[in-house]
């Protein structure tokens, strides 16, 4: 009965890096978050796995996950997850189709190497803003 109720999806997801996306590592989060015209929002108990067709890299800590134009989420992880700048593909785990700070994000390097681990550690819906004149 726990193998059911703890049911593990994979979900393998391209990277969706646009052009005007800077992967710059010394920006502090809320200006990541503006260059995608987001804000974050209150913290989320979960995100159904229905919800996320796409990911954005922000930082070795976060990354937004999201059906995009419509609603996003930032994912906070509990350590740095250092391949995720060098990565195009993600996977995670959900928790009877549910994704929570229970579960992690796989990252996979393209190179055949070993997979990255990273546990989520806080979830947070994202508010959409306008975004600021370059």
């Amino acid at each position: 009965m726990k193998s059911i109720l703890t049911l593990c999806a994979l979900l393998v997801l391209a990277g969706c890096a646009s052009s005007e996306h800077v992967r710059d590592a010394q920006l502090p989060l809320d200006q990541h978050l503006a260059k995608l015209g987001l804000v974050q929002g209150e913290s989320q108990e979960s995100i159904s796995r229905f919800e996320i067709d796409d990911w954005d890299y922000l930082d070795k800590r976060h990354i937004v996950l999201g059906r995009a134009p419509g609603r996003r989420y930032l994912l906070e992880f509990s350590r740095d997850c250092d391949r995720l700048d060098f990565s195009s593909t993600i996977g995670y785990s959900s928790t009877v189709g549910l994704l929570t700070h229970l579960d992690h994000v796989t990252v996979f390097d393209g190179m055949g190497g070993m997979p990255e681990i990273c546990q989520i550690d806080k979830l947070y819906k994202l508010e959409r803003v306008e975004k600021p004149a370059p």
